[in-house]
């Protein structure tokens, strides 16, 4: 208990330094010479309690603490991208916020025709002068709640919904395994994909037919769409959040989730654009950041974990392991990662088409 409370309070003391942080670009203000207007371009929407509105609080808190102009568009697909920001650059707003990859092959004619205005996008890997990407390191905070999980499961059975299969999605339903097989060696993880991001009634059929099939008694997913959780609530499965933490809806099944707290990092970005400090380049955020985290653990987890959670967080933020040091075996028994040796960046942004051990893909 008196761990739980450690953990907590760190991190209150993070959200409170971000506050700060933000309170420091008012200081900008005295660098630019013409006002600040940001757009932010949601795919989903801003009141999803999930990935989308992690973005809108942070620029809606943004906005409260600055005074700074945000506008706000969300249920943007890629296709309407470029026909959505074009206005808006005309009209004045000259950093432009994208939550999703997919708005990157639009930006080229915007940055072309609005050289003097900015770009930023999330999940995003690619760069140019006035356009940079940015990405949590997710998976650290999964393989985390791996552990949650694999502490968690008495039939060994572990549910995963994902949206579609891209180096990003398996990144993380990797590391989730790994966390899982730390604690429990003979776990299985069973993925189902809903085809997705946002769509409810797909991710709920893929969920039902994932749990009608095997003994699954923890879920996790990777979609914006809620309806796996209500899915596994009302069959009493335990529940790992994605993107945010919905604790008050399934009080008696949720354990923790993998979190964003955006407000540090945009507020740094925004700063740059300001002070026409801008470097256009891929940003990777760590645990170590704060960007990225793990969520207080409910009164719903195994006896323990936090302990073990906390032993493993540690050891993440000393340098002293991470996720895909070696050996890692895939799901056919090959070697992906030999002893003493770790991913490159490269090969875990680009090149993970595979799975590893422990990792069943339905």
């Amino acid at each position: 208990m008196k761990k739980a409370f450690l953990i907590l309070l760190a991190i209150i003391v993070a959200i409170a330094g971000g506050t700060l942080l933000i309170r420091q670009r008012l200081r900008a203000d005295e660098e630019t010479q013409r006002e600040t207007r940001i757009a932010v371009i949601l795919n989903g929407s801003r009141d999803d309690r999930s990935y989308s509105q992690s973005f809108y609080d942070a620029m809606q808190s943004y906005a409260d603490i600055t005074g700074t102009d945000v506008v706000f568009r969300d249920g943007i697909s890629p296709e309407l991208f470029e026909e959505t920001v074009r206005p808006l650059l005309e009209e004045g707003y000259w950093i432009i916020i994208g939550d999703h990859y997919g708005y990157e092959p639009y930006l080229a004619s915007l940055t072309e025709a609005w050289p003097e205005s900015y770009y930023l996008i999330a999940t995003g890997t690619e760069a140019s002068v006035n356009h940079s990407s940015f990405l949590g390191r997710v998976y650290q905070a999964r393989f985390l709640s791996g552990i949650v999980a694999g502490k968690r499961t008495v039939t060994g059975e572990i549910g995963y919904i994902i949206a579609m299969p891209t180096p990003e999605t398996i990144r993380q339903v990797n590391a989730f395994t790994i966390g899982v097989r730390k604690v429990n060696p003979e776990a299985k993880v069973h993925v189902r994909f809903s085809g997705d991001w946002n769509d409810d009634e797909k991710a709920r059929e893929a969920t039902k037919a994932l749990l009608d099939t095997h003994e699954i008694d923890v879920l996790s997913l990777h979609v914006n769409s809620l309806a796996p959780l209500y899915e596994g609530d009302a069959r009493g499965i335990y529940l790992i959040g994605n993107n945010y933490d919905n604790r008050e809806l399934f009080p008696k099944t949720y354990l923790t989730a993998c979190v964003f707290h955006w407000e540090d990092f945009l507020a740094e970005r925004i700063s740059e654009c300001e002070r026409h400090k801008f470097t256009g380049r891929h940003y990777w955020e760590s645990i170590k950041t704060g960007t990225v985290s793990l969520a207080p653990l409910t009164g719903n987890v195994y006896f323990a974990t936090g302990d073990e959670v906390e032993h493993w967080r540690r050891q993440i933020l000393e340098g002293e392991f991470d996720v895909f040091y070696g050996p890692v075996t895939d799901n056919y028994g090959t070697v992906r990662v030999r002893e003493g040796e770790n991913l490159p960046d490269d090969e875990l942004l680009y090149n993970m088409h595979w799975y590893v051990d422990g990792v069943v893909v339905e």
